[in-house]
């Protein structure tokens, strides 16, 4: 079983550099990826236990509802391959870890993105993917929790 759950992780963190790789020079998650991370993350929530798989379902939910939400409002802003992204990283994470990277991600991509804007790299109308924040935030939690 501990095999098994750290195979898990190793895939987990193989696909979100992939992941966060893709984005940065795209601005695109494939859904190829991120359905095949959401799997991931239903597997590793299940070993965990029925209890867990409830939990992160629930997180999975709610975070992934929310970010739905938010791309459907502001589509420019926010696509739906961070939707699915998020979702998976719930599912995979849990709802605590999941806001830990949420909160990690967003303070990165307020730093970065302000450097950027100071370096006059790229203007405040050029978008900035945030996979790569995403994956950054959620390997900070996973060494967190």
């Amino acid at each position: 079983m501990v095999v098994i759950i750290a195979l898990l992780n190793y895939i987990f963190v193989l696909l979100t550099l992939f992941l966060a790789i893709i984005d940065y020079f795209t601005m695109r998650l494939p859904d190829k990826l991120t359905i095949s991370l959401v799997g991931v993350g239903l597997l590793h929530s299940g070993l965990m236990g029925s209890h867990i798989l409830i939990q992160n379902g629930l997180a999975a939910l709610v975070i992934g509802g929310l970010f739905f939400f938010i791309a459907l409002v502001y589509p420019r802003g926010m696509g739906m391959g961070d939707v699915k992204y998020v979702t998976a990283l719930a599912l995979f994470l849990g709802f605590f870890a999941v806001i830990v990277t949420l909160t990690l991600a967003t303070v990165l991509a307020i730093l970065i993105g302000g450097i950027i804007l100071a370096m006059k790299k790229k203007t405040i109308k050029d978008q900035i993917p945030f996979g790569p924040f995403l994956t950054i935030g959620a390997w900070l939690a996973m060494i967190i929790f």
